[in-house]
């Protein structure tokens, strides 16, 4: 169709973008609220939860891209808990294929598959390898460093006696320049009594250095290297005293508490000739006498059960066994269960996590120490503390969107939509960064009323590449932040330039922005095109695809609607009451008269309901 410039007046539907446009320039020229630490909380009508994280990977080690929370069984202690949320979180980003098709730009930003980090703790049992096996775990470790990303962070201890040389860091250098500085202290010429001593100590250096990890929002990676560890054994003949070198199974038991409460899974690492010609001098036929077995394999084994531990082994080159782990940690599920009357909190039991699909492995610790929700009397977090962090938080789950729009002085502002992804949850603090990439902010928000809907923020930016971060707490205290990359800017065809496309819906003769859409039965799909002459001729149409650059599903006229002396919103309708479930590219098209054309994209999520 042709459009003039000298359009009807705005109607009351498209009032709303009007005043959508009003806040994001109060917005901006207001400067920023000062964000108070000890907010109130609002009380949420879902009473908060506590979780579970556990991995699951497919034989080769690849986690696993989707669980339903009816696959998944958890048992704590002697009962099956309910399940009420299930979410992946993304540690690592995974390798696209080179071959992989031109996907669907994402709908929204999302913490549901945040780049969260990992945080390796690479522990070194050093009273167990000699000095001439210390070439073991450095080259192991090397094969590690060869995959961290820069959102991982790796520590390094040294047990029994050297303590925690390297804390977190996300320097490769530093890690490896302190693992050379490691050498082995074992001895050659070890007795059955000299290998149970050594084991005790570094299990009780073992079991105090797993607290000092702290509370983390994430669960750890612990990295054990060893060369062998006695078993649960006696040191005196039975009927004796006990020797100085006894090791009671507790030992065993309490490292698994401890690292229940740190949230450690365990890999354990030792040479594949661990147990071989062990001197057989205090062994019966079935391995074991009265004292107990000299093999130092039996001790590795132990401690694997009882810690549930996945165990590999440290080869010539070193490499091949973390890179496994590399490829395990790159993702995790949480849990939410649903919370039961006199829950036992603060105390270790036992675990079960079983997943019903087949080929399916799952990771977790045998024991969980259950911790309570955050108080709702006060929050301890705000959106603004969030931002100056570097860690994801992903228990309150957001959708957030960005869009570009031009001043009537000619400047640009970004425009953020932040949504909970979970219903009936109110807001109690929001905010956003924007960062260049040479790391520097260029722009913040924070939302006066975090309860509004639909919540919108603002900020002042110039042209270029950004990353957006966006964070939110609810009434709970769950804590959510959002990080994606964006390109701030107006596409331009002849003399005029389009801001970005927006979704929304049609409540109360007004439109409301919406990322997400599901029973719906129409979307309206709208944008600004700035500048141009009175009279000047175009066409402009409305393309519903399944790829960015596919043939048109569907194709609708677009209306024009003058909003301002050189800005006019253009608007059509989308059906979607048939429209299966699944991601669909809204194109809007804009076509002059000499056959230049510019275009606007989103995607549309349409889900079951």
């Amino acid at each position: 169709m042709t459009g003039d410039w000298k359009l009807k007046t705005i109607s009351a539907r498209y009032r709303s973008v009007a005043h959508i446009l009003l806040i994001l320039a109060i917005a901006v020229s207001s400067p920023s609220p000062r964000v108070n630490a000890q907010q109130p909380a609002v009380a949420s009508e879902r009473p908060a939860g506590l979780t579970v994280d556990f991995v699951a990977v497919e034989a080769d080690g690849t986690p696993v891209a989707e669980l339903q929370a009816a696959e998944v069984e958890i048992r704590i202690g002697d009962r099956v808990r309910a399940v009420r949320a299930l979410r992946r979180v993304t540690t690592a980003p995974l390798q696209a294929s080179p071959n992989a098709p031109a996907r669907v730009p994402p709908p929204y930003g999302t913490n549901a598959g945040v780049n969260a980090g990992r945080r390796f703790v690479l522990v070194v049992d050093q009273e167990s390898f000699d000095a001439g096996r210390s070439p073991l775990f450095r080259n192991a470790v090397d094969g590690l460093l060869a995959e961290l990303t820069p959102a991982d962070q790796a520590m390094v201890a040294a047990l029994p006696f050297g303590g925690a040389p390297l804390p977190f860091t996300s320097d490769k250098a530093r890690v490896r320049l302190a693992i050379e500085r490691l050498t082995g202290q074992g001895s050659r010429s070890e007795t059955g009594s000299d290998l149970a001593c050594r084991t005790r100590r570094f299990l009780e250096s073992l079991e105090a250095f797993l607290p000092s990890l702290g509370a983390r929002p994430a669960p750890v990676t612990l990295v054990l290297f060893t060369a062998g560890l006695a078993a649960p054994r006696r040191d005196a003949p039975m009927g004796l005293s006990p020797g100085m070198c006894e090791l009671p199974v507790e030992n065993f038991r309490r490292v698994a508490t401890a690292a229940g409460a740190a949230r450690a899974t365990f890999y354990v690492l030792q040479p594949a000739d661990v147990g071989f010609g062990s001197s057989p001098s205090r062994q019966t036929f079935a391995g074991a006498g009265e004292r107990g077995s000299d093999n130092p394999l039996e001790g590795v084994e132990h401690l694997v059960g009882v810690t549930g531990a996945t165990r590999f082994p440290l080869d010539a080159a070193g490499t091949s066994s973390l890179l496994r782990v590399a490829k395990e940690s790159s993702a995790y599920f949480v849990a939410e269960l649903e919370p039961v009357s006199g829950e036992v909190l603060g105390r270790s039991r036992s675990l079960a996590v079983r997943v019903s699909r087949r080929g399916v492995t799952v990771r977790t610790r045998p024991e969980i120490t259950l911790l309570g929700p955050p108080r709702t009397s006060t929050l301890s977090l705000t959106a603004k503390d969030l931002l100056a962090s570097t860690d994801a938080f992903t228990d309150l789950r957001l959708r957030t969107g960005a869009f570009t729009v031009r001043d009537a002085d000619g400047k640009l502002r970004l425009g953020v939509v932040v949504e909970p992804a979970e219903r009936g949850i109110s807001l109690t603090s929001a905010g956003a960064l924007v960062v260049a990439e040479d790391g520097q902010v260029v722009s913040h928000w924070f939302a006066k009323d975090a309860s509004e809907r639909p919540l919108l923020g603002a900020m002042a930016i110039a042209p270029g590449t950004y990353r957006l971060r966006v964070a939110a707490i609810d009434g709970t205290g769950r804590a959510g932040a959002t990080e994606e990359a964006i390109d701030a800017g107006l596409a331009t065809v002849g003399p005029l330039t389009l801001g970005s496309l927006m979704l929304g819906v049609s409540r109360g003769g007004s439109t409301t922005p919406l990322l997400e859409f599901g029973a719906e039965p129409t979307a309206i799909a709208y944008f600004d095109i700035y500048g141009g002459t009175a009279g000047l001729p175009l066409s402009a149409r409305l393309e519903l695809a399944r790829d960015i650059d596919g043939a048109a599903l569907v194709t609708l006229p677009l209306a024009f609607t003058r909003a301002g002396a050189s800005r006019v919103v253009a608007s059509g309708t989308l059906p979607l009451g048939a429209l299966p479930a699944g991601d669909y590219v809204v194109r809007g098209v804009v076509r002059l008269e000499s056959g230049e054309t510019g275009r606007v994209v989103r995607t549309l999520r349409k889900i079951a309901r």
